[in-house]
């Protein structure tokens, strides 16, 4: 049974920039705190790519997170965050089962 809904997203900084990114999309797992249909927003880095930063996202359902986009707070982030971006893969799109924290 489907209990919410996941992303998982791969950002490649510009060169020089991941810290920087990496930086603005924590403020971003801020925002969700008071989002209450965000049930996890995990920013991190990779040692092997000094350019990339993943985030996972575990919601209740893919239109809430949707519907996210749409608040203000969250639009300023990507804002001020899209610059440092060259390129982003939406590698997954998960349907949540269960499991520990969910």
């Amino acid at each position: 049974m489907k209990v919410g809904y996941g992303l998982i997203t791969t950002f490649h900084a510009h060169a020089g920039q991941q810290k920087e990114l990496a930086e603005i999309l924590l403020e971003g797992a801020a925002v969700m705190e008071e989002i209450p249909a965000c049930l996890e927003y995990i920013v991190g880095t990779s040692e092997q790519d000094e350019d990339t930063v993943f985030v996972v996202e575990f919601w209740t359902d893919e239109g809430r997170h949707r519907a996210s986009l749409d608040n203000p707070a969250v639009k300023a982030v990507i804002e001020r965050g899209a610059p440092l971006i060259r390129e982003v893969e939406r590698n997954k799109e998960l349907d949540l089962l269960g499991g520990k924290g969910l």
